[in-house]
């Protein structure tokens, strides 16, 4: 393939994604403006937060004096506090001594002696070692302990006046650690993380803006306020002082200045909110996405495409694009919503550039595309996959509590890992911008924005790098996905090698072991099989089929069962065989759409595997409306169509859209949707698009089988015109279209060829003599009958006996006999109540009958009446279920509970094939337990604090200054010895010059200034006499390091370049129960209200999927008419639920009660319990409302985890970590609410667990006065004032009871009031009537009389009259908007009565069924059902119905033994009557090999069995089909019409819509015709006069070859004096001479049909006649009939039709 055909085909794949879009502008409006939409939350609070101004902060250097008698103060007066109550002394009491060790050596007992005379009123005790010390600190709580390193010290050194004798050597290394209890005496107000976070570089508790706010002397972890630097200081500088003997300068302790800020309460809030809002926004469009994408392979237009050479990489490379176009406009909205200046000239990130929010957005939305894209290709099924999809994208977003809550540097595998998921990216790329925020009126200059001392932080450049190469791991990973599924990688099987080749005809084929022509040795006989018609050699062959083979599971039968087949080119060839036999299969193969287990097939030379794309090039395919794009108008499909089969001049695609639309006459529908179209134009608009492209070879499956007379006349005239072209194969199961258009059959039973041939071969072949057809009157004794025919011809055999049509076989043996007995018949007609007479030859349905059964047993009965197995079966079923509704119905109490047992499996068989979605939800509940309790997993419940030390080695990236604040030379060589130092260590150091002592850069207004709080850690002002050691205090540890350093550069000006100074903060173990969980930025709680309610949001939304598929399927409607009332549906749908709800929940309280063993609080444990709960519940009734208001699952999928997801958002914006500070104003989102109670809950926990402990309640509530937090002067429980939890729980039942009270509105109250409405106040109705009544009086036609007379009959009937009719219509119309689809339609159904509503496609018969069954609301009139209103009384309507709808959709879930049994069940039948009642059912319509097959892979036919069978389960009062017999194989359609006669006979009565002429002639009573929503005539079969026309009726069929044997009498030859002539002519000629007075009433191209007196001949004269000349006549077959349908029912279709009567032949069709 070109670079420049690549091109062509992806702007064509990307042309018809992007219109399939556009065709729906709200879908697309939401795509790109709901991550948008989302970001107006932190719009709303910009809008009500302002910014602070603030000045310039330059802070004072650190009055470590102030700052020591502060803490002695205060350790003096608790000493006081514990003296009164009796208290000893504790972490934070502690007695004032610094302890030090080891006490051998004389220079660290003169450095503490003359340390303490800085630390005073310190003592100094010393230790013998440092495990003593200590003991001793912990034990005695002493204040402090300093462990000193002997190293190479010696014990003893002589001193002179304090000062180190100068004959003394001694070692310039000195490394001590400071001992510290690990608890803080002097916190914020809060014992909750009050320690020396030695675990962590930056505060986890704070932001940048925060520590930069705090006090001049330090951030959280105070050094200055805990004694530590005074500690640090007074040692390290005595050190100095005596091993040197010089004067040590004043060292002093500095803050960095900060210079313009501004504080910001926002970031507070969009520090980690913003980037879920876009996060979340982004989710929708990703689900539409991801939606469209598997719904097109589900559709199987992918894999069509893939097969007309469209790869998957152009069909992925598209997707791509499209979704990621959407994106990056959502994102450009975005920013423009981000720096839109909201308030006070400041947006939401005042500070960040557009173009770097631009960068980080699109390298995101590239991310999430083909993260996206990934997760399509796995998938099938669209709903799974946008489940899928929504529970990964909140997955892949949780990893970033995880890397933001602990350090960076420890778990640096884990950020790696978690980097790799772009939603964590974003969040933490997010974080970097919202602290850079802080720093105002500062140019980009930073790479990427970076905390040089935040070494690990994701900034833009890395985000980028990040997101582009997991989007290059996604796409790989993707693409090969999609590969793998549509066979493009190794599943297509190669070419044989090393075969000999052949040619016959168009191209070659391979030999093997067996030939392709069907050469299986076997007996000729009646019943013999595989026994075809010799291929003539002068045919082509257009499609060659050898040995196909095709099973979809091991233990299943094949599908397709070493199938060997010849296809002929330009000619119809039709394939039949009962459902299920293979004939889809067969099909699909063909096209590419499957791929067979084994064997091989060519198509015009090319093999179907290894030659797709040139096979399936040659292929117009019309099989199924799932290769239609629903989004495109007609026009542009068919275009579309047209450029994918090679067309591409626009002349030539208008003249063939132009051509197929006019020839199938739906030009006026060019510009409309495919979604909009009807049953019937979407037929059309398939057949248009198999013919389009000149595609030399058309599939068509049984599309047509639903059409009116006059659209498949449209049809065939196609397919008589193009066959000369194109080679046509077509599987249908009617066999008068076989009988019309088949050039060549094939019938297929169980997966095998049984015979193909001619039409006259097939008959010659298996035919045996003809089928007498009597139509019986009300009174016809049909023993009678048998008499009259016995007499002529012993053991006469019945062949079908179905309601009014009686057939018999009359046998070639007995053909002297056949004038005498037709010449009975007709004499006796009206003595033996005979309406009509018609004798044929062998049809092909016998032929189907005798070849096409699943059963093989069936060959032979089905040749008479009904197999008598079945017909037993039927006795039987109707005397159990007769017997069991007498004796064995459940009631009351009974009923109830096995309907609510039977609902409750239902949902549990249905849920049972959702595993990756159980597995993935699983998965995200586990993940939100790991990133809530990720703190505790990586350090450990009662975690112990590290030691840290104050060495550059602890730091990897330093960015540092040095500033010389005078010339000497002492100053400038420790200046020297600083920058060495850090150089040593790969810092990055700047030298700054001032002008004075007193002039530091520092404090100047420069640019540097601007920069110093976000690069560098710390700094150095060397003067002559004072060094300032400057400190930045956002880091959390900056303050010692910094003093350090300097000591370190003091020591080695003192000394040599090897001295150094080491000091270690040494935390001893926690004394207290203050650290019971590690610090993050947000508490356990907030965490796991954030996550739990994040994951409920959406795992619970699944339950809308079921309930809208549930819904907008048949399955609801069934389950009603079953006697299934509202409650007890809802009550099984929200018990089943409620038990998925309370184990979930009891698996994650015990999760949750896990993680925190050992300390568990059961109270805690319950209401944790009952969170879970109420949450759970109340995001099932919002699934449940949603469910009832949208018809589209996955819309309304989305927009139920929009409505909860809404709670989780705000909770997650607005915490804080104390759960008082959370805003109430929200609390009516339940997931706001659930989350505010996991905070509470967790809050009181941990409360409860630090007052437990002595030392810190008596400190709490004695010292600080029950000011400190937690306040353990409140009793902390789950029902209190302030930290209660009822006003939480009762919100969240408001909502539920809100749900339920919407659920019952909508289910009882509203049809209620619209009755009320209808009958008290009736405006609407009197209307539409009105309306509707004017229609009728303009029309051109007026109604026959039966209907007034059925109008005036129901006027006149009371209403205790009503109870004796199966229905009563009064008046029922519909509208639909503008439209009228019924019109005053009056219908009274009489008990025992089957009425056979006809008429065109479209003219309102479905509809009339709808209203029947309340499927659909009439807008006027009134229904009645067994003298119960439709209005008033639905329920006991319900009882007496049974529906059978068009089109089931039934779940594909679930098997059809599935589906009996529960609506058995739920019918009422005992559990001993409903597995016998179910198997009846399966084996007497054929289900019983389909019996455990899900319903997604039986076939159409089976289904409508099915849905058949459901529809008459329970004997309901009225069955109401709608087009049953249309897919359905002819052994099915007369098992249903004899179940029809059997039932009709016993009290039942039915309704069918779209019954052929013969088949209501067959059934029905009456034949009402509908047209335009109107009844013109009802008619009745008993009225002779009226509906039968007396006279003959001949139809004859030519054969498509002329026979050349004339062996006519010359006489008649001469007579008809035109030799040679057409078959038409020849035969209207020998008419004339044989039947003078014969009318021509209709004329095809390979029929004809003639009307002939009564007085003019008789029926056997006619008859025999006609057989003796049929071959001459070249003939095929003919049929003749006395007394023809007709009347004002025939005129009246006809006359509706007239548009096409011009390609109709109605009498032919007949």
């Amino acid at each position: 393939m070109s670079i420049k055909t690549a091109f062509n085909k992806f702007c064509l794949v990307s042309w018809k994604n992007h219109k399939t879009q556009w065709a729906n502008p709200l879908e697309f409006v939401f795509i790109l403006f709901s991550p948008m939409l989302l970001c107006l939350i932190a719009v709303f609070l910009r809008l009500f937060i302002s910014v602070d101004n603030r000045i310039d902060t330059n802070y004072d250097p650190i009055n470590l004096e102030r700052s020591w008698s502060e803490l002695i103060d205060t350790l003096q007066e608790r000493h006081k506090f514990s003296k009164e109550f009796n208290r000893s002394y504790s972490p934070f009491i502690p007695q004032l001594i610094i302890g030090w060790a080891p006490n051998n050596f004389n220079l660290f007992e003169e450095i503490m002696n003359q340390a303490t005379y800085y630390l005073d009123p310190m003592i100094a005790r010393n230790f013998e070692t440092c495990d003593d010390l200590k003991i001793a600190v912990q034990v005695e709580s002493l204040f402090a302990g300093i462990c000193f390193d002997s190293g190479s010290f010696d014990v003893y050194y002589k001193f002179v006046n304090g000062i180190l004798a100068s004959d003394e050597n001694i070692p310039t290394i000195l490394n001590y650690s400071i001992i510290f209890p690990s608890e803080l005496r002097i916190f914020n107000a809060s014992f909750i993380g009050a320690n020396w976070m030695t675990l962590y570089q930056d505060d986890p508790k704070s932001s940048i803006l925060l520590r930069l706010s705090q006090p001049y002397c330090g951030g959280y972890v105070g050094y200055v306020r805990e004694g530590f630097i005074n500690v640090q200081k007074a040692v390290s500088e005595t050190f100095l002082k005596i091993v040197s003997g010089n004067h040590v300068p004043d060292i002093v302790l500095r803050r960095f200045p900060v210079i313009g800020l501004k504080q910001d309460p926002l970031l507070f809030y969009i520090n980690r909110g913003l980037a879920l809002l876009i996060i979340i926004g982004f989710l929708f469009p990703a689900q539409i996405l991801v939606w469209q994408i598997v719904r097109e392979k589900q559709s199987q237009m992918r894999c069509f495409l893939i097969n007309m050479n469209f790869g998957n990489a152009i069909h992925f490379i598209s997707w791509f694009f499209k979704g990621l176009v959407y994106m990056i406009f959502s994102s450009l909205t975005i920013i423009i919503v981000c720096k839109i200046q909201w308030n006070d000239a400041h947006g939401i990130l005042t500070q960040t550039p557009w173009y770097v929010l631009l960068v980080v957005l699109c390298s995101y939305n590239v991310a999430a595309t083909s993260f996206s894209l990934m997760v399509a290709s796995f998938f099938r099924d669209s709903l799974t996959a946008i489940q899928v999809l929504t529970i990964l994208w909140i997955i892949t977003y949780m990893p970033f509590f995880i890397l933001w809550n602990n350090p960076e540097r420890a778990f640096l595998v884990l950020r790696v890992i978690f980097c790799a998921f772009p939603n964590t990216t974003l969040a933490l790329v997010f974080e970097s911008l919202t602290d850079r925020e802080v720093i105002f009126l500062k140019e980009w200059m930073d790479y990427g924005y970076k905390l040089n001392f935040a070494a690990d932080r994701v900034n833009v450049h890395m985000s980028c790098y990040i997101s582009l190469i997991c989007s290059v791991m996604h796409c790989c990973i993707g693409l090969y996905m999609d590969m793998w599924n549509s066979s493009e990688l190794g599943k297509r099987r190669s070419l044989a090698r090393g075969r000999n080749q052949n040619t016959n005809g168009f191209f070659t084929f391979y030999e093997g072991d067996n030939s392709f022509g069907p050469h299986d040795q076997q007996a000729v006989g009646i019943n013999s099989t595989k026994i075809y018609e010799v291929e003539p050699s002068h045919r082509h062959f257009r499609i060659k089929i050898k040995k196909l083979c095709k099973r979809y599971a091991i233990s299943d039968r094949p599908a397709l069962n070493l199938l060997t087949w010849n296809i002929y080119e330009n000619e119809v060839t039709i394939l039949m065989g009962h459902n299920g036999c293979g004939k889809t299969t067969l099909l699909r193969i063909l096209a590419g759409l499957q791929e067979p287990t084994r064997g091989s097939a060519l198509i015009s030379g090319h093999n179907i595997q290894t030659e797709r794309v040139l096979a399936s090039m040659e292929l117009g395919l019309a099989l199924e409306n799932n290769l239609l794009l629903h989004d495109l108008s007609v026009s542009d499909h068919i275009r579309f169509i047209c450029i994918v089969k090679g067309m591409m001049e626009k002349v030539d695609i208008k003249k063939q859209i132009d051509f197929l639309t006019k020839t199938l006459l739906i030009e006026h529908l060019k510009s409309r949707r495919v979604r909009n179209l009807t049953a019937k134009e979407l037929c059309l608009l398939n057949i248009c698009c198999a013919f389009a492209g000149h595609s030399s070879i058309i599939l068509m499956d049984d599309l047509h089988s639903e059409l009116d007379g006059p659209t498949q006349a449209l049809i065939w005239n196609l397919i008589n015109a193009e066959k000369s072209r194109r080679t046509i194969i077509l599987v249908s199961n009617s066999t008068s279209l076989t009988e019309l258009m088949a050039d060549r059959l094939a019938i297929i039973a169980k997966g095998e060829l049984k015979c193909t041939g001619t039409k006259p071969f097939l008959r010659n072949m298996y035919g045996h003599g003809y089928r007498l057809t009597c139509v019986k009157g009300r009174n016809c004794d049909v023993e009678q009958m048998l008499k009259h025919i016995s007499t002529y011809m012993p053991n006469v055999t019945v062949e079908s006996d179905i309601g009014y049509k009686i057939i018999f076989v009359l046998e070639n043996r007995y053909e002297d006999q056949f004038t005498s007995l037709l010449d009975d018949l007709e004499e006796n007609m009206r003595l033996l109540d005979i309406l009509s007479l018609r004798i044929r030859d062998t049809s092909m349905e016998e032929i189907f009958l005798r070849f096409g059964c699943e059963d093989s047993n069936q060959s032979t009965s089905q040749m008479q009446v009904l197999n008598p197995q079945n017909a037993l079966l039927i006795n039987e079923l109707y005397s159990l279920t007769d017997v069991a509704e007498r004796n064995d119905m459940l009631v009351g109490y009974s009923l109830f509970m096995s309907r609510l047992r039977a609902l409750l499996y239902k949902q549990l068989v249905a849920s049972k094939g959702h595993l990756s979605i159980k597995i993935l939800s699983s998965i995200g509940l586990l993940m939100g337990i790991i990133c809530s309790f990720a703190t505790v997993l990586l350090y450990g419940k009662n975690y112990e604090l590290s030691p840290l030390s104050f060495n550059l080695t602890q730091l990897r990236n330093i960015d540092a200054f040095v500033e010389a604040m005078s010339d000497n030379r002492d100053v400038n060589e420790m200046v020297a010895f600083y920058t060495e130092l850090l150089n040593w260590y790969d810092a990055n150091v700047r030298s700054i010059q001032t002008d004075g002592v007193h002039d530091f850069y520092l404090l100047q207004e420069n640019e540097f200034v601007k920069d110093a709080n976000f690069r560098y850690i710390f700094g150095a002002s060397f003067g002559d006499n004072i060094i300032t050691a400057w400190f930045n205090n956002v880091p959390l540890h900056s303050a010692p390091f910094s003093l350090n350093l300097v000591h370190n550069a003091v020591a080695r000006s003192f000394f040599d370049e090897e001295a150094t100074i080491e000091v270690t903060l040494l935390p001893l173990p926690f004394q207290t129960q203050v650290n019971s969980y590690p610090q993050s930025p947000l508490g356990l709680g907030s965490l796991l209200g954030i996550n739990f309610s994040l994951i409920f949001s959406y795992i619970w939304s699944g339950v809308t999927i079921f309930i809208i598929n549930e819904r907008c399927s048949s399955l609801k409607k069934q389950q009603l008419l079953a006697g299934v009332r509202f409650l007890t549906y809802w009550l099984a749908m929200a018990l089943f639920d409620i038990m998925i709800i309370i184990l979930i929940s009891l698996i994650l309280t015990l999760v949750v009660s896990l993680c925190l063993s050992p300390v568990h609080d059961f109270m805690m444990y319950f209401h944790l319990f009952l969170a879970f709960f109420v949450s759970g519940v109340s995001v099932v009734i919002i699934s449940y409302v949603v469910a009832e208001f949208v018809e589209n699952p996955t819309y309304g999928y989305i927009f139920t985890c929009f409505i909860n997801v809404l709670g989780a958002i705000f909770f997650s914006t607005l915490i804080t970590e104390v759960s008082q500070n959370v805003p109430i104003q929200l609390q009516f989102f339940s997931q706001y609410t659930f989350a505010k109670l996991i905070l509470k809950f967790f809050t009181v926990y941990e409360y409860k667990l630090v007052c437990k402990d002595p030392e810190v309640y008596f400190l709490s509530a004695k010292i600080l006065k029950c000011e400190a937090v937690p306040n353990c002067c409140i009793d902390y429980t789950y029902t209190s004032d302030e930290f209660g939890v009822n006003i939480e729980f009762c919100l969240i039942l408001a909502n539920i009871i809100v749900g339920i009270t919407i659920l019952i509105i909508i289910e009882c109250h509203i049809p209620r009031c619209f009755w009320r409405l209808y009958h008290h106040i009736p405006i609407k109705s009197i209307l539409c009537e009105k309306h509707d009544y004017e229609s009728r009086r303009g029309a051109q036609l007026t109604v026959d009389k039966s209907v007034i007379a059925e109008r005036h009959r129901i006027e006149s009937m009371r209403n205790s009259e009503r109870y004796h009719y199966a229905a009563i219509l009064q008046k029922v119309g519909k509208h639909f908007r503008t439209t009228s689809v019924i019109n005053r339609v009056d219908l009274c159904i009489d008990r025992y009565e089957c009425v056979g509503i006809s008429g065109l496609n479209n003219s309102g018969k479905t509809t009339l069924v709808k209203l029947l069954v309340n499927e659909t609301r009439a807008s006027y009139g009134s229904i009645v059902i067994r003298g119960y209103s439709m209005d008033r009384q639905l329920m006991k309507c319900y009882s007496y119905l049974g529906y059978c709808p068009q089109s089931d959709n039934l779940p594909n879930d679930l098997t059809p033994n599935d589906i009996l049994y529960i609506h058995t069940v739920l019918h009422g039948y005992s559990r001993l009557s409903v597995s016998k009642i179910c198997n009846y059912l399966l084996i007497l319509l054929g289900l019983q090999n389909c019996s455990n097959r899900p319903l997604q892979l039986c076939t159409p036919g089976q289904r409508r069995r099915l849905a058949f069978a459901l529809a008459i389960l329970g004997s309901p009062s009225l069955v109401c089909v709608d087009g049953l017999p249309a897919g359905i194989d002819p052994i099915g359609k007369r098992t249903i019409f004899s179940i029809t006669d059997f039932m009709q006979r016993h009290g039942t009565s039915f309704l069918y819509t779209t019954l052929s002429r013969i088949d209501s002639e067959c059934l029905c009573q009456r034949a009402p015709l509908l047209h335009s929503g109107q009844l013109w005539t009802i008619g009745s079969h008993g009225q002779q006069t009226t509906y039968y026309r007396i006279g003959y009726l001949l139809e004859v069929r030519f054969k498509r070859k002329v026979n050349i044997n004339v062996s006519l009498s010359r006489s008649t030859w001469n007579r008809i004096n035109h030799f040679p002539m057409s078959p038409h002519k020849k035969f209207q000629a020998f008419m004339e001479i044989k039947f003078p007075l014969a009318l021509l009433q209709g004329e095809h191209l390979d029929s004809m049909s003639f009307y002939i007196p009564i007085k003019t001949t008789t029926f056997s004269h006619l008859f025999f006649i006609i057989r003796k000349d049929a071959f001459e006549m070249n003939l095929e077959d003919f049929h003749l009939t006395r007394n023809v349908i007709t009347g004002t029912h025939a005129d009246l279709l006809e006359w509706f039709s007239a548009p096409q009567k011009q390609k109709y032949d109605y009498t032919t069709t007949t």
